[in-house]
C-alpha cells in the first residue's frame, strides 16, 4: 500500500477527530507495519502525529529523516520551517521557508511567515517585500494586512497603517487586535471614530481586557469623562487584578478632584503590590494635600526604599 501526500492528509483529517494525545500517535505509528517499504510516508505520518500533539522535537526528528532520502520534500520542509519558528530558532526557520519558496514560488504562506519573522526582527523593508509577494498570490489574507499595518505604524506612516488595518477587518470582521490598533491610532490622531472601533472590537471579543481598558482611555482623551468613568469602573470591576487600569483610574479620579475614590484605588493596588512606585507617588500626593503627614512619611520611606533598589 503506497501512501502519497494527499492520502496522508486525508487520513489525518478523517481520524484526528477520533484520536487524541498518545492514542493518536500510537495509531499513526502502527501504520508503519502496513507499509514497511515506504519510509517517507511512514516518517511523514509519525512527524505529523507528533506535531499535532505539540511534541516538536520528535516531529522534527522524523521530518529530518525524510530529507535524508528526499531533500526536496515540500511537506517536510514546510513543517520544519514551522517547527523551528515555534521553537524561536529564527535562522533555521528562515532557511526552510526560503527553501519552500525555491521549490514552490506560489506558496504564499511562506512569504507571510518570512514577513512575520522580519517584523519580529524589525526589518520593515523585508516585511513589505515579502507581504507584497504573498498578496500577489493571495490578496485576501487579513493577517498579512495586519502585519503590514503594524510595520507601517513602526515606520511612522500612520495613514497607511490605518488603511491596512481597515482592509484587514473588511476581510475578517472578528479580528479583535485590529480593532485595538485602529482605536489606538485614531485616538492619537484625535479622531473620535476610535471609540466606534473599540466598541466593535469589544462586540467581537467581549472578554478582551485591553480593548475595554483602551475604550476608557480613549473616552478620557476625548474629554468624555462620564463615559470614561463608566468604562474604567467596568474594567476594574471585571478585572480586579489589572494594576495598570486601577492606576489610571486613580489618576482619572484625582484629576476630577475625587480624591477619596482615588485614594481607595491606590490602597487596593498597594494591597497586592505594596511597592508600586507610581501608586505610591500618587498616594503621597493625595496624603500631602490632605495634611496626613504621618502617613505621608511612611510613603516617603517606601519610595526611598524602591529608589535604593533601582540604584544597585
Amino acid at each position: 500500500m503506497v501512501l502519497n501526500h494527499i492520502k496522508i492528509h486525508r487520513i489525518l483529517k478523517t481520524y484526528s477527530f477520533f484520536f487524541s494525545g498518545v492514542l493518536l500517535i500510537a495509531f499513526f505509528l502502527s501504520l508503519n507495519s502496513c507499509n514497511p517499504k515506504n519510509n517517507t510516508a511512514s516518517y511523514l505520518l509519525k512527524g505529523q502525529a507528533f506535531f499535532y500533539n505539540s511534541n516538536l522535537d520528535s516531529a522534527q526528528f522524523y521530518f529530518y529523516k525524510i530529507l535524508e532520502s528526499d531533500s526536496n520534500n515540500a511537506v517536510a520542509i514546510n513543517q520544519l520551517a514551522e517547527i523551528h519558528f515555534r521553537k524561536v530558532e529564527i535562522g533555521k526557520s528562515l532557511m526552510f521557508f526560503n527553501r519552500s519558496i525555491s521549490i514552490d514560488s506560489t506558496n504564499e504562506e511562506s512569504f507571510f511567515k518570512i514577513a512575520e519573522i522580519k517584523l519580529f526582527l524589525g526589518d520593515y523593508k523585508s516585511v513589505f517585500i515579502n507581504i507584497n509577494k504573498g498578496l500577489r498570490i493571495n490578496e485576501r489574507k487579513p493577517e498579512a494586512y495586519f502585519m503590514k499595518g503594524v510595520a507601517y505604524k513602526h515606520v511612522g506612516d500612520t495613514n497607511k497603517a490605518i488603511s491596512s488595518f481597515k482592509t484587514a477587518i473588511e476581510l475578517k470582521h472578528d479580528f479583535a487586535k485590529v480593532y485595538y490598533e485602529l482605536g489606538l491610532l485614531l485616538t492619537l490622531q484625535n479622531d473620535p471614530l476610535a471609540i466606534e472601533y473599540y466598541k466593535r472590537g469589544i462586540e467581537v471579543s467581549p472578554e478582551d481586557t485591553g480593548l475595554k481598558y483602551s475604550l476608557a482611555w480613549s473616552y478620557n482623551r476625548f474629554n468624555n469623562f462620564g463615559e470614561a468613568d463608566k468604562a474604567y469602573n467596568n474594567v476594574v470591576r471585571e478585572f480586579p487584578s489589572y494594576v495598570e487600569a486601577k492606576l489610571n483610574y486613580a489618576v482619572f479620579k484625582y484629576n476630577l478632584n475625587q480624591v477619596d475614590t482615588a485614594l481607595l484605588l491606590c490602597n487596593q493596588v498597594l494591597d497586592d503590590d505594596s511597592l508600586n512606585y507610581s501608586i505610591l507617588n500618587l498616594k503621597g500626593t493625595i496624603l500631602k494635600e490632605k495634611g496626613r503627614l504621618n502617613e505621608l512619611q511612611k510613603i516617603k520611606d517606601k519610595l526611598r526604599f524602591v529608589n535604593s533598589q533601582l540604584d544597585f
